[in-house]
């Protein structure tokens, strides 16, 4: 600015615009770094009082710290699995009513504890705050005996939230038990007729398993064991084909309507097999979609439940996809002269 001034090469309108132009950037700057070094103080600030305001814990009622560290980790954890289960909800809609029990177990828990955090945290910070400002003795002495009961409030608040960790598992296990039951029973139909209406009952629940959905519960099966994800991959190609040699077949059928009777015959059979096949997949995929939401939800893959729905799934479908095959065969070979 000085040497353009002194040059004398622009008017003194223009020096003065230039000069506003060139200001506002440093003023821009100035303001970022005061304010970068204000967070940074700030920050430093904060880390030193939350060292003082833990060593006066400590010294209280040691027990309590730790007590409160836990119960902050386990609201961090709450806060995931809460984010996690609205993509769930709309991910697998046969599951949503099951996940939204969950979801609404996990929230009055998650308030729960959140509650008496915050009581807790803002009994802390009074005392501390207290303790730095008033007669220090006092109100140590005071502290030490409310710590206690603090304490007690969130080890009492955590054995309900265990609580209802145990009840929301339960509810995955009986998920996981009539989904299994179900793809027992068409390998193997139940003679009780309460089974029978307890399947019926699962079957309702099955909707639409959209292709990015399949796609991943069939993946989930190859983890569990590659074979699975083969039997599913050639019943998804008998589906195919079936579709395929029904439509094949109406389409002689429009040039030889003499031959109807045993066309029709053999298109009703394909289109049998096609449905039979198609419900197949989706009960296969409905009990797949049961177990990737109970080890999503936090049950253990040594559950009893989870074991069982592994040795389920290696049993029935070579057996499923077997019985379908041989009905295939079937139509193949159901030619027969006219008579």
């Amino acid at each position: 600015m000085r040497q353009i001034k002194k040059d004398g090469r622009l008017p003194q309108d223009k020096m003065t615009t230039l000069a506003a132009v060139l200001f506002l950037p440093a003023l821009l700057i100035f303001a970022l770094t005061f304010k970068a070094i204000s967070n940074w103080r700030s920050d430093i600030q904060l880390q030193k009082n939350h060292v003082e305001l833990e060593s006066f814990v400590n010294s209280a009622y040691k027990p309590l710290s730790k007590t409160q560290q836990r119960l902050k980790i386990t609201l961090q954890d709450m806060q995931v699995l809460l984010r996690d289960i609205e993509q769930l909800e709309t991910d697998f809609p046969s599951h949503a009513n099951l996940i939204q029990s969950i979801k609404k177990q996990w929230t009055d828990s998650h308030n729960i504890l959140f509650k008496v955090y915050e009581n807790t945290d803002r009994e802390v910070r009074h005392a501390w705050i207290s303790h730095k400002t008033m007669d220090s003795r006092d109100v140590l002495a005071k502290f030490s005996k409310q710590a206690v009961t603090l304490n007690s409030n969130i080890i009492k608040a955590k054995k309900e939230y265990r609580a209802q960790l145990i009840s929301a598992q339960d509810g995955l296990v009986k998920n996981l038990d009539a989904a299994r039951q179900l793809l027992n029973s068409i390998r193997k139909p139940p003679k009780s007729k309460k089974q029978k209406l307890k399947n019926a009952e699962t079957v309702k629940r099955i909707r639409h398993f959209d292709d990015r959905t399949k796609s991943l519960l069939v993946d989930f099966l190859g983890r569990i064991d590659e074979r699975l994800r083969n039997e599913i991959e050639t019943l998804s190609e008998l589906i195919r084909l079936s579709g395929q040699q029904r439509a094949r077949v109406r389409t002689f059928l429009l040039d030889n309507q003499d031959l109807e009777k045993p066309l029709t015959k053999v298109i009703s059979d394909w289109k049998i097999l096609e449905q039979n096949s198609f419900s197949r997949m989706n009960q296969i995929l409905f009990a797949a979609e049961a177990e990737y939401i109970a080890l999503k939800l936090g049950l253990s893959e040594k559950s009893p439940a989870i074991k069982a729905m592994h040795k389920s799934f290696l049993v029935n479908l070579p057996a499923i996809v077997g019985k379908a095959q041989k009905e295939r065969k079937s139509i193949d070979q159901s030619y027969s002269f006219s008579q």
